[in-house]
């Protein structure tokens, strides 16, 4: 017996055939031959046929990475009565694919960016449905020659997953597809990966995977560099080369100069007239002004001539300005943004990535700016895999983009969804917290938010800002600061800049470290700073670690502690602090 419906179920006992069918389902959906029960009774049938639904007016695509077909599905009746059906379903959609609906769960995923519900099904063609159904039964040689004249269902690239089951589900095949990924396949892969997802793990297999190939691996933060490296070196990986995308720079310029370039670290209003010495006698603010100019015509993606930069953005012709710019063309003025800058309008890049390399990893996309990205973009041939976290872009002070926004329309973009570093209960809480954000827990352990950490739990402690850190760390022993003998001297040295400076253009600073400055005098802060440091021991024998969410980007602990300066409404900076935690996570009341 085999039974056919759309919106009814159907049973045959005799259909008189017809020849040269245009759309042989429908007719037999329309057949007077045909005994129709409603769908409604198939909870109570013995269920014991196979079924074929209708489905040939619904929405269909092929998925080409995971090889399967979705359809969907707007009537929620049949979406539970299939549910009931013991033996094979069949989907038919009037197209040379048919649907072999093994799995009789429906998805909400992301097509094409509309959300919908779908069935995702195997791709099977009318010789398999007639093997395991008695439809051969009821066609003749015509029925099958019209069956094979039918067109090909369409395709797309991917389908996303947006709720808890179509994650799970599509989380493997993403993976499984990037493992084995065929870099003819794309040119350019973008892999949106949550917190803890193991993107590390990810590129070092790829690396692994074209062992033959020289892989150069680029980030935007030093520190992960050094991660990297270690793992590198653990790992015996040979072919993989770390760096930074100033460190790349750098090492371009000097190739193309036959020398390594002198940095000036001192490109300061107070030192500028070491440059140019007709600025000496200008007023600070002046100085200022033209340091400040100089990085932004740097960091301008699309003006590359200082005198077009001048007349559309500062509106007036600028001498000075065309006079800092000739010092660095003659090599007397080079600083990391000047190098990029160059690069950027000469087209360094071109010739010496595609002809020492073969493959590019990207790493923490979400950091990058817009000259980094169009550098590679435009001009490198080679592959390039982007990786990164687009909740955890907190560095747009510095003029950072989410660069996944930016790529080719033909890039393929994928998604990872499972954190195996934050688990349940915080990993389902996270998500009701942020809007479009799609993890799972796979972490093995439970993550749970508690009001007070027990006496013998060390933790990591996360702030917003210098002066909430500062000002508990002054008063809580036992703790080690990330970096701090560093701090100190920088501090020391921004409050004398600063206390000459009436306004500050807050925007340059992760927070509010310039006005908290201002608001001290001096002896204030090395009041602050010596408590500080009468409260340090060794990171080894702290029982809590202070770090800013800015330096704690992209590291773990087991228990994680969140200031009250960490504000949801800052949503990135809050997801990236929520999301460092494996075990036990506590925030402070505000």
């Amino acid at each position: 017996m085999i039974n056919i419906y759309d919106d009814k179920l159907v049973t045959f006992d005799y259909i008189e055939k017809k020849k040269k069918r245009n759309n042989l389902l429908s007719e037999l959906l329309n057949s007077d031959k045909c005994d129709m029960t409603t769908i409604d009774e198939i909870e109570n049938s013995e269920n014991d046929y196979d079924c074929i639904i209708n489905v040939e007016k619904q929405f269909i695509r092929k998925v080409t990475i995971s090889n399967n077909i979705i359809c969907e599905i707007s009537n929620d009746k049949i979406q539970e009565k299939i549910k009931h059906i013991k033996k094979d379903v069949f989907l038919y959609t009037s197209l040379r694919d048919w649907i072999w609906l093994k799995n009789r769960v429906s998805y909400t995923v992301e097509i094409e960016g509309v959300n919908k519900n779908v069935l995702i099904g195997e791709i099977c063609d009318y010789s398999v449905v007639l093997e395991n159904t008695c439809l051969k039964d009821l066609i003749d040689e015509d029925d099958i020659e019209e069956l094979k004249k039918l067109k090909e269902c369409k395709s797309i690239k991917i389908i996303y997953g947006r709720c808890v089951k179509s994650m799970y589900l599509l989380d493997d095949i993403h993976r499984k597809y990037i493992d084995n990924l065929s870099l003819s396949d794309y040119n350019i892969v973008g892999i949106k990966s949550v917190a803890g997802s193991g993107k590390t793990t990810t590129l070092l297999n790829l690396t692994k995977k074209y062992h033959n190939k020289r892989v150069l691996y680029i980030a935007f933060n030093k520190s992960l560099i050094t991660e990297i490296k270690g793992k590198v070196k653990k790992e015996r990986i040979k072919n993989l080369h770390p760096k930074t995308f100033d460190a790349l720079m750098y090492e371009l310029y000097t190739f193309i100069n036959k020398k390594a370039p002198v940095l000036n670290f001192n490109f300061k209003p107070q030192f500028i007239g070491n440059i140019l010495p007709s600025l000496n006698d200008k007023s600070f603010y002046v100085k200022k002004y033209y340091c400040e100019n100089l990085i932004e015509f740097c960091k301008h993606p699309e003006i590359n001539d200082v005198d077009v930069y001048s007349k559309k953005i500062l509106k007036k012709n600028n001498d000075i300005l065309k006079q800092l710019w000739s010092k660095v063309e003659e090599e007397k003025l080079i600083t990391f943004d000047t190098i990029r800058k160059q690069c950027f309008i000469h087209k360094w890049l071109k010739n010496y990535i595609d002809d020492n390399y073969d493959i590019i990893l990207i790493d923490e996309t979400q950091d990058f700016d817009m000259i980094m990205l169009k550098m590679l973009l435009n001009d490198t041939t080679i592959p390039k895999i982007f990786v990164g976290d687009p909740k955890q872009a907190i560095y747009q002070f510095r003029g950072c983009i989410n660069a996944f926004n930016y790529l080719p329309s033909n890039s393929l973009i994928i998604e990872f969804y499972s954190s195996f570093r934050v688990g349940n209960p915080l990993c389902d809480n996270i998500t009701k917290l942020f809007t479009d954000c799609w993890m799972i827990p796979k972490s093995k352990y439970n993550t749970t938010l508690v009001k007070k950490f027990e006496e013998d739990d060390k933790y990591t402690y996360l702030f917003r800002t210098w002066r909430s850190l500062l000002t508990i760390a002054q008063n809580t022993t036992n703790i080690w600061v990330n970096d701090f003998n560093k701090k100190y001297d920088m501090m020391l040295n921004l409050h004398s800049k600063f206390s000459k400076i009436k306004n500050i253009n807050e925007d340059e600073f992760e927070d509010d470290l310039p006005s908290f400055l201002k608001s001290l005098t001096l002896d204030e802060l090395k009041k602050i700073l010596n408590g500080v440091l009468k409260n340090t021991v060794s990171e080894k024998s702290s029982k809590i670690k202070f770090y800013t969410v800015h330096s704690y980007k992209g590291l773990e602990d087991n228990n994680i502690r969140l200031s009250n300066d960490i504000k949801e409404e800052d949503e990135n900076v809050y997801y990236v602090a929520l999301t460092r935690c494996k075990k036990k996570i506590m925030i402070d009341e505000s």
